[in-house]
């Protein structure tokens, strides 16, 4: 079976493309001219030249292809603009570029569904409610994908926080734990879902194999409905390091100041700032929770990894490789 891998050089891309070949698909790679290929599998892959800007790549890479995986995207931006240029156009011109019939697994985000509040993790009945900007365009490109005139079988994921080897934009959870530091925000708790990056990368291909699982919506996540709170989430790191760590209390209100201070800045200068007034909505809502029992129910899913055992295959790397010290 031929499968094109778009964020093929990306975080969970680097993840994926390895089961693929393991299970002997013939996996074909979107990349920029520009993206270092990683050399673990850079030989045993199609390498396709493009982006989701260039429909005349799109259409090149889809050519022959029974099933695109799409995890290309951004998670930051200098303005909401950008995000739906990629996020939302550019899975646009992935639907026009791909044959009519393809398997097309999207991976979107938790953020498209929006906060909820404790003890109330959201299903996939859930109205959807993104407070940012890049939650609205990942639910934008759901929506396309659902209502193309095509008759694509797709799955959409919606993932929770996801983390693992190669990840940088959770490197911060550990470093909070290497340098003793337990931030809380304001007084109240905050709750959120996790999932090792191995994990995700296994209920993928089990949605490939499950025919139930085309023209769903799947919520997953490591097992824990209920999440975990971010002192739970620096206090393993802090065990699994064999640390301590001591809370640091941080005002909403001073919070809130800086991310409009970091924003205007930012603006100032044309850079992208990745804590805004939009990070400070996800950072300061009660809960992201999702119920992955969908996932359950119909893939069978389970996670193998726990929290802790995922933790601790993630700091070993980071270790390994200087990203933490």
């Amino acid at each position: 079976m031929n499968v094109l891998v778009t964020g093929a050089t990306g975080f969970i891309g680097k993840h994926l493309i390895p089961s693929l070949l393991e299970k002997s698909f013939s996996v074909h790679a979107l990349a920029r001219p520009t993206s270092r290929r990683p050399a673990s599998f850079s030989d045993r892959v199609t390498w396709c030249e493009g982006n989701l800007s260039n429909p005349d790549s799109l259409k090149k890479a889809c050519r022959n292809m029974d099933t695109v995986i799409h995890l290309a995207g951004i998670v930051k931006a200098g303005k909401a603009a950008e995000y739906f240029a990629v996020n939302y156009e550019g899975t646009q011109n992935l639907l026009k570029a791909a044959a009519p019939s393809v398997r097309l697994i999207l991976i979107s985000s938790q953020a498209a569904v929006g906060p909820t509040t404790a003890a109330h993790p959201l299903d996939e009945e859930a109205p959807p409610r993104p407070v940012s900007a890049y939650g609205r365009s990942k639910l934008a490109a759901e929506k396309a994908v659902i209502e193309s005139d095509k008759s694509i079988r797709y799955t959409i994921i919606r993932p929770p926080v996801v983390y693992g080897p190669e990840d940088r934009e959770s490197l911060s959870i550990f470093k909070l734990a290497r340098y003793h530091l337990r931030p809380q925000i304001g007084f109240g708790k905050s709750f959120v879902n996790a999932i090792y990056v191995k994990d995700l990368v296994a209920f993928i291909l089990a949605c490939l194999q499950e025919p139930r699982a085309e023209r769903q919506i799947f919520h997953i996540n490591d097992g824990i409905d209920n999440g975990y709170s971010y002192h739970e989430l620096i206090q393993t790191a802090a065990e699994v390091l064999q640390t301590w760590t001591a809370p640091v209390f941080i005002p909403k209100i001073v919070l809130k100041g800086l991310a409009v201070i970091n924003a205007f800045i930012a603006d100032l200068f044309g850079r992208t700032s990745m804590f805004n007034p939009d990070k400070y909505h996800e950072l300061t809502a009660p809960a992201w929770l999702l119920s992955a029992q969908k996932a359950r129910r119909i893939v069978g899913f389970r996670a193998e990894n726990s929290l802790s055992e995922g933790f601790t295959k993630t700091i070993r790397w980071y270790l390994s490789k200087g990203w933490l010290r």
